[in-house]
């Protein structure tokens, strides 16, 4: 009986009821805030969501059809919405709870809010927010509507009136957010650093430190905040091999994107390819980072970064043309990437175009790095531009950062060198090339142009091993082979050098040094026949000296030390007016001293001494000033003239202006050589363009809560009347007859 009682009792809904409604939405919540924390919407489609979102949805079918009266209709409504905003569907919450006046309850107007703020009506949603319940999060999505309608002003406005306490450190990360944006780069990483102290485990928060850190140029930081990501997230680990990519970390950089590549995501595989290849090409294996770069294009479009990747190999085999096509395109499409201004900058230069070049690398100069020694070619590069543009002042600049990043870099020495050469500071000339040769020994004219240094400062002996090794480099050097000759003269092979400027001088007759240096060799070897009293071939020789110096002088009539040379030749004829005429046109320490040598031979010892004086003046070190001035100052000319003449090819003195002075002094010739344009065809090692992520985003907290329905009346318990059917029997006979018929007593 009480069994049956029970059954016929109406039970009010059950608490348990919408409790377990309550507690299937506080499961779903963390992972649909979690899809904005990442911004990943795919978190809300996985299928454990999804069977969650389905059991909220039928718990609440059922709660509300045992406890829904015509008096909850709103609260309904919230709680559909609610449901429908967990699913995605924002614009369908929001239309049902549109146009509801629910200022009287202040936890409803909030969740109105919410979806006002999950369509983007961030205005309307501050005004939802602004009766918003105490508990919920409504200053920090507040701030989130200010930042995402780009009002950044106003919502450092109201971040500086306001707190967003117990927000994860969403606040703080929201604020170093504005700050970015903004383009204050410092403040954004403090205020981010405070969210990070707040709550660890959010991975937008490093992600963002690590990109503003990459943007100001911290690396290494970036990759701890990389590193400690990429251990939990896939996205994290594109961003960390990206960044060991940037401090050219090249070979750990690749082990990081194989990795990935081995797990079953897609999501960034075409840039795990693309950074493949960025890291091969930075190990220098250039058809490995093609093969790459083509696996990329598969996956990834015509992006800049691949292709200014794709240039860079080509620049890496001097194909010119083919990377400007490349760079240019990347350019037409983006006038603002920097990296491929670099390209395209490096493809005019080995074009030829120079002051192209230079326009390009003034677009680019904020990429260009002093501090990053992987951009010294660029720096080599842009200098030498600039010097055979006859930049010399920024040339040397750029060669000295070139330098100071990379000192064993040969081709910025070299530079160095040459426009010391122009200004005529040989001695930080020799000093720079003879670096260079240290770290480059197979290019022919820094040979050359060393061993005319050499030349300069009378070095023969070692000129004369350095001239052999350009020349064996490099047969066909004009200016090597000019130079060998010199050296094989000092070095008392007059015959051997004769016939090497006979050669030369036939091959190349334009070239007015050959005919110089031709003449010098005719008049020693006319002194070698004077000394053994052979007049007649003496003159010859100096005949023929006189012509090559006049024909040096009609080629090259700016040249003018060639007179000193010429006027040599007078001395020997005797024609001393025509010599001092020689002499005076090019009044430098050389023609001072064949001045008072002149003087000398003609007994004139006063004007002799004076004219020494004044060489010794101006150089005081040189050796011939000073061994001349103490043959003079001690009358020993003559001595030392019969000396020499007697003492033939096996005698002590084997400077070649001693061994065959005709007087006992040493008359100086002026060689003539020219230094080489060097140029390099480039190692052409770019910077790589490391993929920038712009996932800048700001992150609300969506706090939504169900509403309960009202309590309900208790009824009294109606007690239900069984109900019985009647018992039949059917009597025998009675074919229509049926029930109990009592008898008559």
């Amino acid at each position: 009986m009480l069994f049956i009682l029970t059954l016929g009792v109406i039970r009010p809904a059950s608490a348990q009821d919408f409790s377990e409604c309550q507690k299937l939405v506080k499961e779903l919540l963390p992972v649909f805030n979690r899809s904005f924390e990442e911004n990943n919407p795919a978190l809300i489609r996985e299928e454990s969501y999804q069977r969650t979102l389905h059991q909220l949805q039928a718990a609440y079918v059922k709660y509300n059809k045992e406890a829904f009266a015509p008096a909850d209709s709103v609260q309904r409504m919230n709680n559909e919405a609610v449901m429908l905003a967990l699913s995605g569907n924002y614009r369908r919450a929001l239309h049902i709870m549109e146009g509801l006046e629910l200022s009287g309850d202040p936890q409803l107007q909030y969740n109105r809010g919410l979806f006002n703020l999950l369509s983007g009506l961030y205005p309307a949603a501050r005004n939802d927010f602004s009766n918003a319940p105490s508990g919920s999060q409504a200053n920090l999505n507040m701030l989130f509507s200010y930042a995402r309608q780009k009002k950044y002003a106003e919502g450092k406005d109201f971040a500086a009136t306001s707190s967003g306490k117990n927000s994860g450190g969403k606040w703080n990360y929201n604020i170093g957010m504005i700050h970015k944006f903004n383009g204050e780069y410092e403040e954004a990483v403090n205020e981010i650093t405070t969210a990070i102290k707040q709550k660890d485990d959010v991975m937008a928060y490093r992600l963002q430190r690590g990109d503003i850190l990459m943007r100001t140029g911290n690396q290494k930081k970036a990759v701890k905040d990389f590193e400690k990501e990429a251990r939990r997230h896939l996205k994290a680990q594109i961003r960390y091999a990206n960044a060991l990519l940037s401090i050219n970390q090249f070979s750990q950089a690749r082990a990081v994107f194989e990795n990935y590549l081995e797990s079953n995501d897609r999501t960034f595989r075409g840039d795990a390819y693309l950074g493949i290849a960025h890291a091969c090409y930075g190990l220098k294996q250039i058809p490995e980072a093609q093969r790459y770069y083509r696996l990329a294009s598969t996956l990834k479009r015509e992006i800049p970064a691949l292709q200014s990747g794709i240039g860079n190999t080509h620049l890496s085999k001097h194909e010119y043309q083919f990377a400007f096509n490349l760079f240019d395109r990347v350019l037409k499409k983006d006038t603002s990437y920097l990296p491929a201004y670099l390209g395209r900058a490096v493809a005019h230069y080995g074009m030829g175009k120079y002051d192209l070049a230079l326009k390009d690398f003034k677009k680019a100069e904020k990429a260009l790095d002093e501090n990053n020694r992987f951009h010294a070619d660029l720096f080599v590069t842009k200098a030498f531009s600039e010097y055979y543009l006859n930049k010399s002042k920024e040339a040397q600049e750029d060669f000295a950062r070139a330098i100071r990043l990379d000192p064993a870099r040969y081709e910025a020495l070299a530079g160095m060198s040459s426009i010391m050469i122009d200004q005529k500071r040989f001695s930080e000339a020799g000093q720079f090339l003879a670096k260079a040769l240290q770290y480059e020994q197979t290019y022919d004219k820094m040979w050359s142009n060393y061993g005319n240094l050499l030349i300069h400062f009378d070095m023969f002996n070692k000129g004369y091993q350095v001239f052999k090794k350009a020349v064996s480099l490099n047969p066909e050097n004009i200016n090597a082979q000019n130079g060998w000759g010199i050296v094989l003269l000092e070095n008392d092979q007059l015959d051997r050098s004769m016939a090497l400027f006979d050669s030369l001088v036939k091959e190349k007759p334009e070239l007015p040094f050959l005919h110089n240096n031709h003449g010098i060799i005719q008049a020693y070897i006319g002194n070698r026949h004077e000394q053994k009293r052979q007049i007649n071939e003496a003159n010859a020789r100096y005949e023929g000296s006189f012509a090559d110096f006049k024909k040096a002088m009609d080629v090259a009539p700016a040249r003018k030390f060639y007179n000193v040379n010429q006027g040599n030749v007078y001395r020997y004829w005797q024609q001393y007016d025509e010599a001092k005429l020689s002499y005076q046109s090019y009044q430098d320490k050389s023609a001072l001293n064949n001045t008072a040598v002149m003087y000398a031979g003609q007994d004139k010892i006063k004007d002799a001494k004076y004219y020494l004086g004044v060489a010794i003046q101006i150089d005081s070190l040189h050796r011939v000033f000073q061994y001349n001035m103490t043959i003079l100052a001690k009358g020993k000319q003559k001595e030392m003239m019969r000396l020499v003449a007697s003492a033939g090819d096996t005698g002590p003195y084997s400077d070649i202006g001693i061994k065959y002075s005709r007087d006992g002094f040493v008359t100086i010739y002026l060689y003539d050589y020219e230094y080489d344009k060097l140029t390099f065809p480039g190692r052409h090692y770019m910077p790589l363009p490391v993929a920038e992520y712009n996932e800048d985003y700001f992150i609300p907290e969506y706090d939504f809560k169900l509403a309960v329905y009202g309590k309900k009346k208790k009824s009294t318990n109606k007690i239900k009347k069984p109900k019985y059917k009647s018992q039949k029997v059917k009597m025998p006979g009675g074919k229509s007859m049926s029930g109990t018929k009592c008898p008559v007593f």
